[in-house]
């Protein structure tokens, strides 16, 4: 069912705390990857919410991925999209810059020759040879998931070392 947020935007009841499950996943991993596709780049409010509430503090695990570039048409639809992706996610990422955003397209060998040949023909992914080494970086960025767990656990000890001398003090008090 879907029910409505106080933006008045649609919000789908999944039966859980959607939010909650995330930030407990978001909590434990490593790396959290939000892809997005050309035709809704980051405008659902329960993207946004999930940015803003269960993801808060997480920027530094955050991979944003605006995937399907090649499948525009024209680079002002491909800017349109880019433009709108960033305005969204500067409202709810409290940072003076955004995160990077990786621009990937679907790997050519996942479409068939025809729909590749005709798609190449209709679409700019032709001109943006560049996405290939996006996807690459992404992949690059997945397999230093070991380094930041070692990153991630001595930042979370700090934040426990912190926490644990705050409830000190104020106990002694």
């Amino acid at each position: 069912g879907m029910s409505r947020g106080a933006d008045g935007s649609a919000i789908m009841d999944r039966g859980y705390d959607f939010a909650g499950v995330v930030r407990w996943m978001a909590d434990r991993a490593d790396i959290v990857m939000l892809f997005f596709d050309p035709d809704k780049p980051g405008t659902t409010g329960e993207t946004l919410s999930i940015l803003l509430h269960s993801l808060s503090g997480m920027d530094h695990k955050l991979l944003i991925v605006l995937n399907k570039a090649d499948q525009f048409r024209k680079i002002h639809d491909f800017a349109r999209a880019y433009g709108s992706l960033c305005w969204n996610l500067s409202k709810v990422i409290p940072r003076k810059d955004l995160p990077r955003i990786f621009t990937m397209s679907l790997p050519v060998s996942s479409q068939t020759g025809a729909e590749s040949e005709s798609s190449s023909q209709q679409t700019i992914g032709s001109g943006l040879a560049d996405l290939h080494q996006t996807r690459d970086d992404v992949v690059a960025e997945v397999m230093k998931a070991p380094k930041r767990r070692i990153d991630n656990v001595i930042t979370h000890l700090f934040d426990s070392v912190n926490l644990l001398l705050m409830h000190a003090v104020i106990v002694e008090d």
